[in-house]
């Protein structure tokens, strides 16, 4: 990117006010081009068997503006210029591949691989990233033109739902224990035969860490009474999921701690107490009672992901220049005591 500078001896305001308009115009044109779209599947499922259908949809920030699309397969171009992509019948030959699609002057989207295959049975998925927290749905799915009964799904071979008519399995709040070989079993039997088998799919789920347990740590590390005291709750939030909602609770050997005239925080007309969306914990003057085993909590704000902290042992110091008075005091009276007494002894003797 260039930029020509007009000489500012005369004018001086009127031209670097609009060089400086030049500039950020040029700036955020960069940073709207930089916006990257998002591949989603509907159904959300990443793998499909042969004649299903799916429509896929580029994901792009909301505008008033029309947009024109370019989608990509394979690195190669497809034809068409519309938002959705539109798969019907789909084929393993022809329609299983790596999946892009851009704006026209924009970003383009990361891949994604929309697996097609030639089956009586598979256990579909979504197709992006599992994070602890997330609600996770399973689906046994069978092939056209066939009949299915008894699902069956297992867990690290460890069955863990039967049902004669149901083929998902859903999770509401999926932990990182969770992750493991899952399977599912259908009977299936051709419409026209009366002839049952057995049919099964495995598919492994790694659920990711969408934040890391918190560390307590206190500035400064040796605190002395009067002195400005902070806590803070480190954490880590993975980049992909930057925009989660984290809060944070501070505790004083078990009790909640919160900074004077801290508001509640209020989310789906209800009151959150003890929780803050700052990651610190601040007394401006601490005191002696400020001492104690401190913890703390990090949170979603769904609440779906809760982790506390290791504790540990803040001392507040009694500040060393009153130790140092205190001796100096106590030295100072005994050297008035024993020059006012001399001369009293002195006499005496």
């Amino acid at each position: 990117m260039y930029f020509y500078h007009t000489r500012c001896d005369h004018l001086s305001v009127f031209c670097c006010t609009l060089c400086s308009l030049c500039v950020l115009c040029d700036l955020f044109s960069s940073i709207g081009g930089a916006i990257k779209p998002v591949v989603t599947f509907t159904p959300i499922w990443r793998d499909i068997l042969s004649y299903d259908n799916v429509t896929l949809t580029c994901d792009v920030p909301s505008t008033e503006e029309p947009r024109t699309y370019q989608w990509y397969k394979d690195n190669q171009t497809i034809p068409g210029e519309q938002q959705r992509l539109h798969i019907i019948g789909s084929s393993v030959y022809r329609d299983r591949g790596d999946y892009q699609c851009q704006t026209i002057g924009g970003d383009i989207s990361d891949p994604v691989f929309l697996n097609v295959t030639e089956n009586f049975v598979i256990l579909q998925r979504p197709p992006s990233a599992i994070y602890e927290g997330d609600p996770l749905t399973l689906r046994c799915h069978h092939v056209k033109d066939f009949h299915a009964i008894n699902t069956k799904f297992y867990k690290d071979d460890q069955e863990i739902k039967s049902s004669e008519s149901d083929s998902t399995f859903h999770i509401p709040n999926i932990r990182r224990s969770q992750s493991g070989l899952y399977k599912c079993t259908k009977q299936i039997q051709r419409y026209d035969s009366s002839y049952e088998f057995d049919k099964s799919d495995v598919s492994f789920i790694s659920v990711k860490e969408l934040f890391s347990s918190p560390e307590i740590k206190v500035t400064p590390s040796r605190v002395i009474g009067g002195d400005e005291m902070t806590v803070t709750c480190d954490t880590r939030l993975d980049p992909l999921r930057g925009g989660t909602e984290l809060h944070f609770a501070f505790y004083r050997d078990g009790w909640t701690v919160r900074e004077y005239n801290v508001s509640d925080t209020y989310r789906d007309g209800r009151t959150v107490r003890g929780y803050n969306v700052s990651d610190t914990y601040r007394v401006r003057s601490s005191q002696l009672e400020d001492s104690g085993n401190y913890t703390c909590e990090v949170r979603t704000a769904s609440d779906t992901v809760r982790k506390m902290s290791d504790g540990i042992y803040i001392q507040i110091h009694i500040h060393d220049y009153t130790v140092q008075n205190i001796i100096r005091l106590v030295i100072s009276g005994f050297v008035l005591s024993a020059v006012v007494c001399f001369p009293y002894f002195h006499n005496k003797w």
